[in-house]
């Protein structure tokens, strides 16, 4: 059985026709839990893309407990020890490696998340951010606390929309789908594995037991200070809250996650 996606870009196109086979073809068999997606063909032409038909896994998916209007509080605990297992099966993919496989690296890297151009991206956004509620002070808090940078700067290659719902837990395996390629900081092929924790984090906006545990998992298995989670989860808030902005009140939930981390109530 398959499961047809049409790219939205060349670019995904090639994220799923060739860097997911590399990585497949190199690492599958050695990461502990993560199924990286198996692709049995396409239709895209040379320069070109179209519909990518992944392999149909049939298995316990996340759509009935995860949604926009619940985010996640009918999940209970579940998931969150996978998740941290996930992340350090995808933080053993040498992400130099696979940015050098194909031409579609280079477009990957370009658009890998930095931080230096996030703050600038942040800093033309404040008319929105003040349309949101963020105040002038709360935007230039912000940029100050984020400028320290991480201290854990390890880079992973994701799906970029790491959340349950892109979850299929088989008998032993979970299968990461729904692989695409975005310009932006919200979802990023390559980030800091801090951020792509807090993108996580923040999508279970609604299961504050799955957050706690979540995070001290987290911690337990990568050396992440709570200062870096604090950050990320300011970048990872703000972006969600952009991205939301057509349903007001799902990006409030975001901004009210923003201000908290600047109140110092997330990890207080």
């Amino acid at each position: 059985m398959e499961y047809p996606k049409t790219a939205r870009s060349t670019e995904e196109f090639l994220v799923c026709t060739e860097l997911l086979p590399a990585i497949r073809k190199r690492y599958g068999p050695t990461f502990a839990l993560l199924e990286i997606p198996e692709i049995l063909r396409s239709d895209g032409k040379a320069g070109e893309y179209g519909t990518v038909y992944f392999r149909d896994y049939v298995g316990e998916k996340y759509n009935d407990r995860w949604n926009e209007g619940n985010g996640g509080g009918p999940l209970g605990t579940e998931l969150s020890l996978d998740m941290v297992q996930l992340l350090k099966d995808l933080q053993e993919i040498d992400v130099d490696w696979l940015l050098s496989q194909h031409p579609v690296g280079k477009s990957v890297q370009r658009s890998a998340f930095d931080l230096q151009g996030w703050l600038l991206s942040f800093q033309k956004q404040k008319t929105l951010a003040r349309s949101m509620g963020i105040s002038d002070n709360e935007s230039t808090q912000a940029k100050e606390f984020i400028s320290g940078g991480f201290k854990l700067t390890s880079r992973i290659v994701s799906n970029g929309d790491f959340y349950p719902r892109n979850l299929i837990k088989l008998p032993n395996r979970v299968a990461l789908v729904d692989w695409g390629y975005w310009p932006g900081y919200r979802a990023c092929f390559v980030d800091y594995l801090v951020n792509v924790g807090a993108f996580a984090f923040i999508h279970m906006w609604g299961n504050g037991l799955w957050q706690k545990e979540f995070v001290r998992r987290l911690r337990e298995t990568f050396d992440i200070k709570l200062d870096d989670l604090r950050k990320a989860i300011l970048i990872k808030s703000f972006e969600q809250a952009m991205f939301w902005t057509a349903l007001p009140q799902l990006a409030q939930v975001q901004v009210n996650l923003f201000k908290m981390v600047l109140k110092g109530e997330v990890f207080g």
